[in-house]
């Protein structure tokens, strides 16, 4: 589940913002009416994305905020407002922001800035114009249909290819990507996941025994070769 920070001092719209974004299935992780208390959470637990207002308590305003997402943080951010003016409207340029909602706002309007936005996030970080599928703060995000689902590198026990499509498989739950074996092992962190075949990559937190024809994850028995069993086991000394 995607996870969102709202920074907002007015309650009221905070709390519209979050009634929006749970009936969306995203998962709102605090709101916070101040770059203190924005900084405190984020120290604390990295969201996925911030919606922040510019004008929020204190002697720092939300502009503030977003250049230190921005620089310290590296994560996604959608401004909001009620100010539209040119001055307000030049400084928020200057940080790049992925999206700006405008008071009032409608729920459509939050849904959709908060998936282009997370989209254009991730092509950034992946490079690359036609992906669909992103990582962001050891998470897979897989598109199903309309909504970009998030998977926690931890909770994938193994994905499995088969020509362009992978199925990647979590304790109760497979997804059904449209990429190459090679292109998801790109995306995951190579120091937990393992290829201990030509169609398949395993996660090696998952792993409960391996023996010369065979790599165990959990109670899933899938084939390893004997090159493989090498290499597998210096990778499991380094982590």
């Amino acid at each position: 589940m995607i996870s969102v920070l709202i920074v907002e001092d007015e309650l009221i719209i905070a709390n519209d913002l979050q009634d929006i974004l749970e009936s969306n299935d995203y998962h709102v992780i605090g709101i916070a009416k101040s770059y203190d208390l924005a900084i405190k959470k984020l120290s604390s637990e990295l969201p996925d994305i911030v919606l922040l207002d510019i004008q929020i308590d204190g002697t720092k305003d939300g502009i503030d905020l977003a250049n230190t997402i921005k620089n310290e943080y590296e994560l996604p951010f959608i401004f909001i407002s009620s100010h539209t003016d040119r001055a307000t409207l030049d400084r928020a340029k200057e940080c790049k922001p992925y999206g700006f909602l405008v008071k009032p706002f409608e729920d459509d309007d939050v849904f959709v800035a908060v998936e282009m936005a997370l989209s254009n996030f991730s092509k950034e970080q992946n490079n690359s114009e036609d992906n669909q599928d992103f990582t962001i703060n050891d998470s897979l995000f897989i598109r199903q249909k309309n909504t970009a689902v998030k998977v926690a590198y931890d909770d994938i026990l193994y994905a499995s290819s088969d020509a362009n499509y992978c199925t990647l498989y979590t304790k109760d739950k497979k997804f059904v990507m449209r990429s190459t074996l090679k292109e998801l092992e790109n995306k995951l962190d190579d120091k937990r996941f393992f290829r201990c075949h030509k169609s398949h990559v395993v996660n090696l937190k998952h792993l409960t025994a391996v023996n010369s024809e065979c790599i165990t994850i959990r109670d899933i028995e899938l084939p390893i070769g004997r090159d493989q069993q090498t290499l597998l086991m210096s990778q499991i000394n380094k982590i």
